[in-house]
């Protein structure tokens, strides 16, 4: 065994304390560090969870921060993504309910965020027709009482497989043999959200079986959850091609349903064998309602208003005044379902002088919106006018006169509009990896190793022909009276100078369910109909080393890319095009870790990494906007990602639970994608038309430093740190190059956690908060700057006996709203959303 600075005796606790979190992502990659027999103690609470963590960061070849379940059922957060933020250069974009969801690394787009299942990736396909086609997997999809731990790997090696110009998101999954013979878990749970009315229910269950010999076992666990989400809002979109401004409410009652079963065989020391099936199934139908201004153009806008001071510096349009008009109620309400599935089969055979490992599976996933219908509800009144005033920076006015927003019986529903949005994202996948165990000098491992992947990204959307009488009763029109669901009491958030907050609500279900009686067929619409498709190939070689007060890794892994596109002839229609484009990479990587003395490290990393395009950048199919005579569409033409990156950071253990640190970080852009940057013109028929495409950046860089702070006193413990970052893109325009933002990137982001834990009792309460932000709107326009802002969350548990706890927990404890502004000249709100105060009771037992 190789010998290096640290006690044995330390070294054997922290291993086994790693090995019973079940830190398989890390840990076994140090395992040829500490073959001797060790103790594993069973990690369960917070303390030793954030021991198990640390321990994974310590002992790791690489940059690597780690978040270990506190037992089964029991990750620190309810939503992956908010156990994630407590992470150093770690931050979250929340979604429309105020969930946390995508996941910045380091300052960069969510984008460039590689998320992963057991070290594979995860088909998704969204539930929302406006988000992009992401490659990342929805953080909220995964239920927590699934995940042994989380690891997030801010430097590359060469055996991890390539994506993440932020990082990489390793989830971790059990196995039976890894747990006690006939373990089991169960759990029940409601939830409450206070800004509405519903409660929200849930349970989850895992059962684990092993033989006596404990050469063959089964887990299956199952997981039901659902999830009442809410957001009151005020939008402001008078500057955007959209163009309008309105009171909403976003109202989801989502259900979650997954099952992961697994069967594993290990008849001897040297073969272990496993097949993993996981599956999870959302239900999203979301209703959205927007008590809207809705001006059109400036020509046909501002001759109807009166006593305008104010006017967008983009469209021209009115910004403040009295116009001439009634408001209309836009309704969107979506029958939402995605369906993720994971196959995969794995054989490992060791030997004595080395280790082989096989992996095949495939994933797939399949959703959309399920159909948006549309629905605009007016007010039959006369002489009904607005006072408007969409120039304030904090909030707006939108008071109507004239009409009673609060009545059902006064708005009429008008003709429908529904288009289904159909995405489907499918991924197979081969990989065999060798692990030779050499003494070659400080050359303990050469590793070397073979990937495929043939993967497909569909989408496209049918829109629907419906009977012309879908908006007539047996008394004539219809009116919200006759899908009436009480009122949407919105907080005010946002809203000033009278402007409504009783406003009538429409029952999306009893909506769509009227709707779908009238449907009389679908027609295919072409324009957005894009195919992606990839096969990759991927090979590496690395070596890990060791010495007395040194240990790392240095290796190279080629990748190439062959990436093609089917669609529509985005101006005709009449046939289909493809568009190809291949491209490789050669990705060296270097980590080192040096041992100063026995609890200080210094460490070092250095790589070149890349991410490949979302498969909206890439998706050739257009939507054209008649307005602005605009065609938007996406192409496969385009690069990757690429940048190369180093680190440096010094360690300091001062005892077994506690960690002092900092890291100087760099990340030089070579190459990134910017949205609509590449304006061209046509002509068709005579007129001229614009498409706007995505370009490429011409590079940037992203610099920072990342504290951290991590003891226990006694039965009390803190968790602090903070993030630093400061970067640019550079973008040529006119042959003018300038710098511009970069999203996801907070100059600024900090952490503080502090814990209490007793035998009876365990309390924790954790603050986050992150800097203004460039980010995709929620909205329907483009990006927007999101202002900073932090939430507090707060969980206790109440250990009843050795088997049963029942745990509070409340996310959002002080009510945080959003607030986002356009990036630009038009500096005025463009979205205040609160979501409030979600709070979880839950009774789990175990045994």
């Amino acid at each position: 065994m190789l010998a290096n600075n640290f006690k044995k005796s330390l070294l054997a606790v922290n291993v086994g304390i790693a090995l019973s979190a079940g830190v398989s992502g890390v840990a076994a990659a140090e395992e040829n560090q500490a073959k001797e027999n060790v103790e594993v103690i069973e990690v369960r609470g917070i303390r030793r969870s954030l021991e198990a963590a640390l321990n994974t960061k310590r002992f790791a070849n690489a940059v690597v921060d780690s978040i270990s379940a506190e037992d089964i059922g029991k990750m620190p957060d309810k939503n992956i993504a908010e156990s994630l933020q407590r992470i150093p250069g770690v931050s979250i974009t929340r979604n429309f309910a105020g969930e946390g969801g995508s996941v910045s690394i380091r300052g960069t787009n969510p984008e460039l965020t590689a998320i992963s299942l057991n070290g594979n990736y995860v088909a998704s396909t969204g539930w929302f027709s406006q988000n992009a086609m992401s490659r990342s997997f929805d953080m909220d999809l995964m239920p927590t009482e699934m995940v042994a731990g989380v690891d997030v790997y801010k430097s590359p090696t060469a055996s991890l497989d390539e994506g993440g110009v932020g990082g990489t998101v390793v989830m971790r999954t059990r196995k039976p043999l890894e747990l006690d013979a006939m373990t089991f878990f169960g759990s029940i749970e409601a939830q409450d959200n206070s800004i509405s009315d519903d409660t929200g229910f849930g349970g989850s269950g895992l059962v684990s079986w092993k033989n006596d010999d404990e050469t063959w076992g089964i887990l299956g666990a199952l997981s039901t959850l659902e999830t009442v989400g809410r957001a009151h809002k005020a939008e402001n979109y008078m500057d955007d091609g959209w163009a309008g401004a309105g009171i909403s409410e976003f109202n989801q009652t989502r259900t979650r349903d997954a099952i992961n079963f697994v069967a594993q065989y290990a008849p001897n020391d040297q073969l272990d064998m496993s097949f993993s099936y996981f599956e999870v199934d959302l239900d999203a139908g979301n209703s959205n309602q927007n008590f809207l201004i809705i001006p059109g153009t400036a020509a046909e806008f501002n001759p109807r208003v009166t006593g305008a001071t104010k006017f967008a510096p983009g469209g021209g349009r009115a910004l403040n005044g009295t116009f001439a008009g009634g408001p209309l109620d836009d309704q969107n309400t979506r029958n939402a379902q995605v369906d993720t599935k994971v196959y995969s089969f794995d054989a490992k055979y060791r030997a004595d002088t080395y280790e082989a490992k096989f992996v095949i599976g495939k994933t797939e996933a399949n959703g959309g919106d399920g159909g948006n219908y549309g629905i605009g509800w007016t007010s039959s009144n006369p002489n009904q006018s607005i006072v408007f005033d969409m120039s304030r920076s904090d909030d707006m006015i939108l008071a109507p006169v004239g009409t009673d927003a609060g009545n059902h019986s006064e708005y009429l529903m008008g003709v429908p509009n529904v288009v289904e949005g159909v995405r489907s994202d499918e991924e197979t996948f081969a990989q065999l990896d060798l692990d030779f165990f050499v003494d070659i000098g400080a050359i303990t491992n050469i590793k070397t190793g073979v990937k495929v992947r043939d993967h497909e990204f569909l989408s496209y959307a049918n829109r629907w022909t419906l009977d012309p009488k879908v908006n007539m009763g047996a008394n004539g029109q219809l009116t919200k009276a006759d899908f009436a669901d009480g009122h949407f009491n919105h907080t005010g958030v946002g809203l000033t100078g009278g402007s409504p907050t009783n406003i009538a609500r429409v029952d999306g279900d009893k909506i769509r369910a009227h709707i779908n009686k009238f449907k009389t067929g679908s027609d295919l619409q072409k324009a957005g109909w894009g195919l992606v498709s990839e096969d990759i190939f991927a090979a590496y070689v690395q070596g890990d080393f060791s010495g007395d007060s040194f240990r790392g890794n240095v290796g190279l892994r080629y990748v190439q890319t062959e990436s093609a596109a089917d669609y529509y002839d985005f101006v005709t229609l009449a046939s289909k095009k493809r568009d190809t484009k291949d491209y490789s990479d050669w990705l060296p990587s270097f980590n080192l870790a040096l041992d100063l003395s026995e609890d200080l490290i210094l460490r070092m990393s250095a790589a070149k990494v890349m991410s490949r395009p979302n498969y909206t950048f890439m998706n050739p199919a257009s939507a054209y906007n008649e307005t602005q005579t605009k065609y938007t569409r996406g192409s496969v033409k385009l690069d990757p990602y690429r940048a190369t990156q180093a680190d440096i950071g010094l360690e300091w253990y001062f005892n077994e639970s506690s960690l002092l640190s900092a890291t100087i970080f760099n990340k030089d852009i070579k190459s990134f994608i910017i949205a609509g940057a590449n304006q061209s013109q046509i002509v068709v028929d005579g007129e001229t038309r614009f498409v706007s495409e995505p370009a490429q950046g011409l590079g940037g860089q992203i610099e920072g430093i990342e504290l951290q702070y991590q003891q226990a006193f006694g039965e009390f413990g803190v968790i602090a740190n903070i993030t630093y970052a400061d970067g640019h893109g550079l973008q040529s325009t006119n042959d003018v190059v300038k710098k511009v933002s970069l999203p996801g990137l907070s100059k600024l982001t900090y952490n503080l956690t502090g814990y209490y834990e007793s035998d009876l009792f365990s309390v924790r309460v954790a603050y986050n908060h992150r800097d203004d932000y460039i980010a995709e709107s929620t909205g329907i326009g483009g990006n927007a700057l999101w202002e900073a802002h932090g939430y507090l969350d707060a969980s206790a548990t109440w250990h009843i006996n050795e088997q049963l706890d029942l745990s509070l927990e409340a996310t959002n404890l002080l009510e945080e709203t959003t607030l986002q502004r356009l990036e630009g000249d038009f500096n005025a709100m463009r979205l205040h959303a609160e979501n409030g105060r979600n709070t979880y009771l839950k009774l789990s037992y175990r045994f």
